[in-house]
């Protein structure tokens, strides 16, 4: 690799993309392996590429890897399930997903390989939906050139932490939905939740099942929850989640339940909020401020777990706190005021 003016590498073939940026386009003017034409000097300089590297003669030299060889690699080492990788502009490896599912993220074996300062993966949050067809992970090298005895060192500590990134598809879960609130058994009130409730288990690729109701009572709505496991794989129960005297709901779960992971959810909105599994199954009660707030929630959160099939941890809930105030929560209180 040598380093030209640009007017002096005219006919020899490039060593690295270059890039044009305007504020409607950020892409590769010139690629890596294209060959400099006289034409293209004047836009190279008006893009402030006034020296190159171009390739030497005998330039392929096995201790040494070139960004984007070096992404595709890292990138392969530290994927699982249906994430498929192809080869990016300026050097980059691009991870995308072939079915929609949950992204789960090892931490720890993300900054074990960030702190490489050599190679970078930038990916979506742990937890994540993502659907078909999305770009779930970026891998950057930061020089031109890695060796391979560096390169082989990361890889090395992605495959101890392996997989970095690992994509569970969405099963057919059915879910039963369970209203509570005497208010609606008795009609004095309208059960306007049960279609929040549909239209998100919808969203995330689910099937929603029966719908029951109970009154506030413990005994009550324990037996329709479990009169819902018995034909659906997960249970959604709506309302009487706070502390207030009256509300039921979250004893009910713990009497149902054989594990509780969490009641209390650091987020907003839907804070009173729970997660717990029966045999497996999971149990969801959620806030009533469903209603209020609709398009974002504790279901948003919790269904990529529940239709994966995977079981959502102590450690994930503690961690929603940062970032859990939401702007649509700002946004709507905001409209209160």
């Amino acid at each position: 690799m040598k380093l030209l003016p640009v007017e002096e590498a005219v006919g020899r073939r490039l060593a690295m993309d270059y890039t044009i940026i305007t504020p409607n386009r950020k892409g590769a003017l010139k690629r890596r392996g294209e060959v400099l034409r006289e034409e293209d000097v004047e836009a190279m300089k008006s893009n402030g590429h006034y020296y190159v590297y171009v390739l030497e003669e005998v330039e392929e030299r096995d201790e040494e890897v070139f960004e984007t060889e070096a992404a595709l690699e890292l990138a392969k080492s530290i994927v699982s399930g249906p994430l498929v990788i192809e080869a990016g502009e300026e050097g980059k490896a691009l991870v995308k997903s072939s079915s929609d599912g949950l992204l789960i993220v090892n931490s720890k074996g993300l900054e074990a390989v960030n702190t490489s300062g050599i190679l970078a993966v930038i990916t979506r949050r742990n937890g994540s939906f993502i659907r078909v067809g999305e770009l779930v992970a970026v891998v950057d090298v930061i020089p031109l050139k890695v060796s391979r005895r560096v390169l082989d060192d990361v890889i090395s500590v992605a495959r101890e932490h392996s997989p970095i990134l690992a994509l569970k598809p969405v099963l057919k879960t059915v879910v039963g939905i369970l209203i509570v609130g005497t208010e609606i058994v008795e009609g004095l009130k309208k059960d306007v939740a049960s279609e929040v409730v549909k239209k998100k288990i919808a969203e995330y690729g689910g099937v929603a099942g029966r719908v029951l109701y109970a009154r506030d009572d413990e005994r009550e709505i324990a037996g329709k929850t479990q009169e819902l496991l018995r034909d659906s794989d997960a249970v959604i129960a709506v309302g009487g989640m706070s502390v207030d005297p009256t509300d039921r709901t979250h004893l009910a779960i713990r009497q149902v339940a054989d594990e509780v992971v969490a009641y209390g959810i650091p987020m907003k909105p839907t804070t009173m909020s729970m997660v717990a599994y029966k045999d497996g199954k999971p149990l969801i009660g959620v806030s009533s401020g469903i209603i209020y707030f609709p398009d974002y929630n504790f279901l948003d959160v919790i269904l990529p777990w529940v239709f994966s099939g995977v079981k959502v941890t102590r450690e994930f809930i503690a961690r929603l706190g940062e970032g859990g105030l939401s702007d649509y929560y700002l946004k709507r209180i905001a409209q209160r005021r």
